[in-house]
């Protein structure tokens, strides 16, 4: 995978304009082959943030919480998720490439 691909992105706030995603690890659903990119700890935390006003009830923060851990199209868990392909690249042009939170460990 080389050179840059543009994407729309999820982001903070709303965005009208593509945002280009550089240097991210891109994972494909190994169920639906649905694009997701890798979220750094640092938007997972400034997202985090911009909830705390709602004042979520707990059973709200895991659901929450569980849509970082799976694909957003089927639900499949990110253990199940690989490293997207061109191909998976070339059907995401287009289409809102959505974060997930994967173990560093």
């Amino acid at each position: 995978m080389s050179g840059e691909v543009e994407l729309s992105a999820e982001a903070q706030t709303l965005r009208s304009e593509p945002v280009i995603l550089r240097d991210r690890k891109l994972l494909a659903c190994g169920t639906c082959g649905w694009v997701h990119y890798a979220m750094t700890f640092d938007e997972k935390i400034a997202n985090d943030r911009s909830l705390v006003r709602y004042k979520l009830s707990p059973a709200e923060q895991l659901i929450y919480q569980s849509a970082y851990r799976q694909c957003l199209r089927c639900e499949a868990p990110v253990s199940g998720f690989r490293a997207a392909e061109e191909r998976d690249l070339t059907r995401a042009g287009g289409h809102l490439v959505t974060p997930v939170m994967i173990d560093q460990s």
